[in-house]
């Protein structure tokens, strides 16, 4: 008799746990923006390239922006 009351009791109890009431969010109106109307998209930092050669038996290197384009250094040993 008391395991058949420990079973009952931990059934409800789990029923219990289980039954939470769920409830969903009121709907809420949203408005759209449009970001690239507003600003223009930039890169936050400058992309660069290294390119390695041997000049005159020394390795030399020299930095390329791939952001602006152009050479950022010089030649320089290595």
């Amino acid at each position: 008799m008391k395991k058949r009351f420990i079973v009952y009791l931990f059934a409800s109890l789990m029923a219990l746990s289980f039954a939470v009431p769920a409830m969903a969010a009121d709907a809420v109106a949203v408005e759209p923006t449009y970001a690239a109307a507003e600003q223009e998209i930039a890169p936050r930092t400058e992309m660069t390239q290294f390119f390695w050669r041997t000049y005159n038996g020394q390795l030399q290197f020299r930095i390329w922006s791939i952001t602006n384009g152009r050479w950022l250094t010089e030649w320089t040993n290595f």
